[in-house]
């Protein structure tokens, strides 16, 4: 199937199922921003706009999720190997939302065996101070130096669904993986692949599989695909500005009265792709939160989809790098 009647496909699916969730009584709607959710495993629905934290540290993502959590976002994305999980701990101490107001990702390094996976899995939870986390990831389908290979996320992997039997996750999933090293996880599994987590933003809409890790192939088999890097933060030069106050995206905004972040990211949500941008100035965190009271066009849909700028940040135009790893 073509990615655009994929897309337009994702499309329908993911409007029934943020309908249905919304005409629920969860937690997760009765905040002031009201983010729309989408079912990714039974009983787990997931926020499709939240905040990352990349790169923050203890102190910086404390201000950025008690900011975020006060305005009434419903999803913080963090991972043991970020080494902000205290500060974001701090923040949910502080806050009087009940736990159920909100979601929480988090992720451990991939390429472990059980026993070190498990140990992973047990500090994500102590350094956030909760009884359970609502998703959680491997980061990676093998070290970041790219060791490990198949056992290693098969022992990974094992651990996470422990992790879930024990009632310390809702639902879990991967990072960075591409179709071979899922298919790795489908021949043993018991518990859903939920999610998976990778970089994709405009410009990669008719991106080959090497660069988008297999959204298609994803959406084929049940998988959410999610978004980090919604704004091509890690992309170099101009790239880094294109999808900030780039011309296609921007011209698209001013028809809306919207900014070309707030184009950038709806272009995905109107998919039903969840996205997870990073900032913790208020102003820009309140912008990337309004992104479903209005609709973008078939047209504009189109030509967000169409473009092929900026281009994955990783080994070229066409290769994320992640599909390399064995």
């Amino acid at each position: 199937m073509k990615l655009a009647a994929t897309i337009a496909a994702a499309a329908v699916s993911a409007s029934a199922a943020v309908s249905a969730s919304a005409a629920t009584s969860n937690p997760l709607h009765n905040t002031k921003l009201n983010i729309p959710t989408i079912t990714i495993a039974p009983t787990v629905e997931m926020p499709l706009q939240g905040l990352g934290t990349w790169e923050y540290n203890d102190t910086v993502a404390e201000a950025a999720v008690t900011a975020a959590l006060d305005m009434g976002y419903t999803h913080i994305d963090t991972a043991l190997g970020y080494d902000n999980q205290e500060g974001i701990a701090r923040a949910l101490k502080a806050t009087s939302r009940p736990r159920d107001s909100y979601f929480i990702t988090s992720k451990i390094p991939g390429g472990q065996n059980h026993s070190a996976a498990t140990a992973s899995l047990d500090l994500a939870l102590e350094q956030l101070g909760l009884d359970y986390v609502d998703l959680m990831l491997t980061h990676f389908p093998a070290t970041w130096e790219g060791e490990g290979g198949k056992e290693m996320r098969l022992q990974t992997w094992a651990a996470l669904e422990d992790f879930v039997r024990a009632g310390k996750a809702r639902a879990i999933g991967v990072s960075h993986y591409c179709i071979q090293h899922i298919k790795d996880i489908l021949e043993v599994n018991t518990i859903p692949v939920a999610i998976n987590q990778v970089q994709y933003h405009v410009g990669m809409g008719t991106a080959v599989p090497n660069a988008t890790d297999g959204i298609e192939w994803d959406w084929a088999h049940g998988i959410t695909y999610e978004s980090f890097s919604p704004l091509c933060g890690p992309c170099d030069g101009s790239d880094h500005w294109e999808l900030i106050n780039g011309t296609l995206v921007t011209s698209i905004g001013a028809k809306y009265n919207k900014t070309g972040p707030q184009v950038a990211l709806k272009w995905q949500v109107q998919q039903g792709i969840p996205v997870i941008p990073k900032t913790s100035n208020p102003e820009h965190m309140a912008e990337n939160a309004d992104l479903f009271s209005w609709t973008l066009s078939e047209e504009d849909m189109a030509a967000l989809t169409k473009t092929t700028v900026p281009p994955v940040a990783g080994n070229g135009p066409d290769d994320s790098g992640d599909c390399e790893i064995a």
